[in-house]
């Protein structure tokens, strides 16, 4: 049973699509088209562009009733296809016309479809026939969901795949609404059937049980048959439970203690980590010191090569002197003759020379002995930075023993505690999950025997959702916001009455509309991660149109209400998203441009609306 239980959250994994391509077509009009892919895909740019047209053509082929705006640039379209590819590799194309709204698909990709006929299919959701869109989307999706109550008498409407459209696009007057995005648009969607909508897609249990409310031999039949489904349940959710508890026995630990001894123990890594930088700074310094050492070493090693090169040449000088003196001394013995021309006496003494020659000699030992007196100087002073630069050396490595033996072992420790502990806690969390979907499971259960064991029970309607789920869901959205850096310190409660969130203990409406669009956007992205963490059913396909344009930051440069574009908070958004790119795919259409780092990660286009520079728009300049 509990083998056959994680199978099927394990098929749901796979489950759901992404958009790969977006094609418009028109007999003898050049196509307009664009690819799309996994992960993020931007498109923004100047005003006029086409960006909300590719947001009311995507919707008008997931079962939208509206068509695109009859814009100048579409005149001669007349059908709007999108390529559509599985996360279990599987390749499709629907084609909606915008003449007479039919739908079609292939069983192929955009580039293939003159090879096959296509089949056409209804444009509206029929639970009986399986051959429209609607059903189509809800398997490769893997929702099962058949009927949600649409009143507070316990009558229901069957589930559609716009019902998951209207929780995962965002059009440019939805997502700056103050209501909660569950709220959809138009009068079939009333306030009880959007709540139980949401419900459904968050507990991954539709309403079947309460269809048109009847107590009839048919539906204690279906009563049965949903005992047996949530005794699988039951069973299977114990098992899930005492794993827990026995993987936990050693465990003595409440939540809060979970979070005390995480939180104690961050500080005590944050206090290492203070440490470390010291010890990293200091070991910097000395680094700093050394190489000044070794250059004035340097440069002292130089000096003294320079002076004993001109010591050899005061030597060289003092040999040539000597050889001048032997030579005067033996010109001195030689005889006395007379000058065959002038018969004058050769002179044979010269004693200037001989003075000038002692002199001198006199004066370069002088100066040997000097130099002599700085080289031993230098040599002094090279054996002082030597000394100094071993000791810097001997710094420079009791720093580093400290950090690689102690500092470090430890660090990885502190860390390793810290993620012991949040496993630990997560599956603490865990478990309280199951003990609470346990009570539901039973209620649920208890529920439907009585509707067996009386045919006059009264069945109530109740689209709460249950409390961890709810802290689960307000968790995933704090983190989206912190990641956004929309505030410094967050916090996320969930108001049950307008099924919306409530941030830093303040409604949606009192931010504006620029907050609304990003606290909308968290929060069916939210959704989105909600369900992927669960294992729950969701296309995952989110599609935003204008997020971040209207986004304003509060001017920290004044304390009045008056109110500034926060680039930061753009930058983190598009940074933040493009990071997420395993099976999911978010499509924002926003005139905010991304980080020039993150456009090279993701699928981005930019239309100019200017015919000779780049993309002029989503629709081609007919020429």
């Amino acid at each position: 049973m509990k083998k056959k239980y994680y199978l099927e959250v394990k098929k749901l994994y796979n489950k759901g699509f992404y958009i790969s391509a977006l094609s418009l077509r028109g007999r003898n009009k050049e196509n307009a088209e664009i690819t799309l892919a996994e992960g993020l895909n931007v498109i923004s740019g100047a005003s006029d562009t086409g960006k909300t047209f590719i947001f009311e053509c995507i919707n008008y082929v997931f079962g939208g009733s509206t068509k695109p705006k009859n814009i100048i640039e579409s005149n001669g379209y007349t059908e709007i296809l999108i390529e559509i590819t599985t996360y279990d590799e599987r390749v499709f194309t629907l084609k909606r016309n915008l003449t007479d709204g039919k739908m079609f698909k292939y069983d192929c990709g955009l580039k293939e479809i003159y090879k096959q006929a296509p089949i056409e299919i209804g444009n509206q959701h029929n639970k009986d026939d399986e051959n429209n869109y609607s059903s189509f989307l809800l398997s490769l999706s893997g929702a099962t969901y058949k009927n949600v109550v649409k009143n507070k008498s316990g009558h229901t409407t069957s589930f559609s795949f716009r019902d998951f459209v209207h929780i995962s696009m965002l059009h440019e007057k939805k997502i700056i609404e103050s209501a909660s995005p569950i709220y959809s648009e138009g009068s079939r969607f009333t306030k009880t059937r959007s709540e139980s909508v949401f419900r459904t897609i968050m507990t991954g249990k539709d309403d079947s049980a309460f269809e048109e409310n009847k107590k009839s031999d048919t539906e204690k039949l279906r009563a049965k048959a949903k005992i047996d489904v949530l005794e699988d349940m039951i069973v299977s959710t114990r098992l899930q439970i005492e794993e827990l508890t026995s993987e936990l026995k050693s465990v003595n630990f409440n939540i809060e203690d979970f979070e005390k001894s995480i939180s104690d123990l961050k500080v005590q890594l944050s206090e290492k980590k203070q440490t470390i930088n010291l010890l990293e700074s200091k070991k910097q310094q000395y680094w700093d010191t050394l190489q000044i050492l070794k250059s004035d070493k340097m440069l002292l090693n130089e000096i003294k090569s320079r002076f004993n090169l001109l010591k050899k040449n005061y030597e060289s000088d003092l040999e040539r002197l000597a050889f001048i003196e032997e030579a005067e001394y033996y010109l001195g013995q030689l005889i006395d003759v007379k000058c065959p021309i002038c018969n004058s006496d050769f002179i044979s003494e010269v004693p200037e020379l001989n003075q000038a020659v002692a002199a001198e000699i006199d004066k370069i030992r002088f100066q040997l002995y000097d130099l002599n007196e700085t080289i031993k100087e230098t040599e002094q002073k090279i054996v002082v930075k030597e000394n100094e630069i071993q000791q810097i050396n001997n710094e420079i490595k009791k720093i580093d023993t400290i950090l690689e033996e102690e500092l470090k072992p430890i660090l990885g420790k502190f860390n390793e505690k810290i993620d012991e502990l949040i496993l630990l806690r997560d599956k603490y969390k865990e478990r309280e999950f199951h003990v609470e979907k346990l009570t539901q499971l039973q209620k649920e259960r208890d529920y439907f025997k009585k509707i067996v064991e009386n045919n006059n029970t009264t069945l109530t309607v109740n689209n709460d959702i249950n409390e961890n789920s709810i802290k689960l869901f307000c968790n995933i959205i704090k983190k989206l916001l912190e990641e956004w850096k929309i505030e410094e310190h967050i916090t996320v409660e969930f108001d049950h009455d307008k099924k919306d969130i409530i941030v830093n203990g303040k409604a949606k409406g009192s931010f504006g509309k620029g907050y609304a669009a990003v606290l909308n956007s968290a929060f069916v992205i939210g959704i989105l991660q909600y369900t992927i963490m669960l294992g729950l059913p969701h296309p995952k396909v989110i599609v935003l149109d204008s997020p971040l344009t209207t986004f304003k930051g509060k001017d920290k440069s004044t304390s009045s209400d008056e109110f500034v574009i926060n680039d930061e908070v753009k930058q983190a958004f598009f940074k933040y998203l493009s990071t997420q790119k395993s099976g999911m795919q978010f499509i924002i259409l926003d005139n905010a441009i991304p980080p020039k780092e993150v456009i090279p990660k993701i699928k981005y286009y930019y239309f100019t609306k200017n015919e000779s520079l780049g993309r002029y728009g989503f629709i081609p300049l007919q020429k």
